[in-house]
């Protein structure tokens, strides 16, 4: 995805967003589907849009030490500077849609894509899933997770049944971005990966996907309002049609009843492995 297409904010909020929305996708989970074997000698991963370094950091614990594990981003200011990350993680300025660089195909066992739902277009992401194919070593193994959309559900409490539903409105302006495009959160495409992957000859295909336990959903709401807010500013505002304002007022109504109204979603992870031959 070009740098001027990122409709979300890389500033010390978006940081601590992204951070919080890791730790609560992985909450009950793993950094690794369970399928994959990771615990060998000499491992190469390669995350693709690596954000904040964060499942780069996490990963490098559960490891190996003679794990060797590269991140690869357009953008490295939300990441460590490098000299303070693990000695066996690195980062790498690449775009990873575009060509990649020789010296890389093959290279890698695991291949780690996650919340990528934006650089996806057309509802397709063969092309990604073809690309990333040329990262993996014969045997290796491709990780995607996404928010499954297909599942989402507004949740109330007691005290929320007659509580105005401004979560529905508020998704569909940011996944319209102000009905000014297709509403990418309506695409059905992440429960399609499995298909997806098979019919780019990955084998072995597993799917997890799992639903945030309800003592999370009012965390899991905050990061999806901070996210939105930096859309706002970012995306909606230089459209200069009182857009932006209006997602904050929507924000600003979904806040005063966090404890009266939420959402749930699956968190969605698929694997497959490239075949050995």
């Amino acid at each position: 995805m070009e740098h001027e297409a990122y409709i979300l904010g890389r500033n010390f909020s978006a940081n601590a967003r992204l951070n919080l929305q890791y730790f609560l996708w992985k909450d009950a989970g793993f950094s690794l589907h369970p399928s994959i074997p990771a615990n060998v000698e000499n491992l190469r991963v390669a995350e693709i849009g690596v954000g904040t370094g964060i499942w780069l950091v996490d990963l490098a614990r559960y490891l190996p030490p003679s794990a060797q594990i590269d991140g690869f981003d357009i953008d490295l200011t939300q990441c460590p500077p490098k000299e303070w990350l693990p000695s066996n993680v690195a980062v790498h300025k690449i775009d990873c849609l575009g060509p990649l660089p020789k010296h890389l195909l093959e290279q890698y066992d695991i291949v780690h894509i996650q919340l990528f739902h934006l650089a996806v277009h057309n509802n397709d992401p063969a092309p990604i899933i073809r690309n990333l194919l040329g990262l993996l070593k014969p045997g290796g193994w491709i990780s995607w997770g996404e928010m499954d959309y297909s599942t989402f559900k507004i949740i109330r409490t007691e005290e929320g049944n007659d509580v105005e539903d401004n979560l529905t409105a508020l998704l569909e302006m940011i996944g319209t971005l102000g009905g000014t495009r297709p509403n990418w959160t309506a695409d059905d495409w992440p429960i399609r990966l499995p298909q997806f992957f098979e019919e780019n000859g990955l084998t072995n295909v597993a799917v997890n996907n799992r639903p945030f336990p309800l003592e999370l959903l009012p965390f899991q709401l905050d990061t999806a309002l901070m996210a939105s807010e930096e859309v706002s500013y970012k995306a909606l505002d230089p459209m200069r049609n009182g857009s932006g304002d209006r997602c904050r007022d929507l924000i600003f109504k979904v806040f005063q009843n966090r404890q009266k109204l939420a959402y749930n979603i699956g968190r969605l992870t698929v694997v497959g492995q490239r075949p050995s031959q």
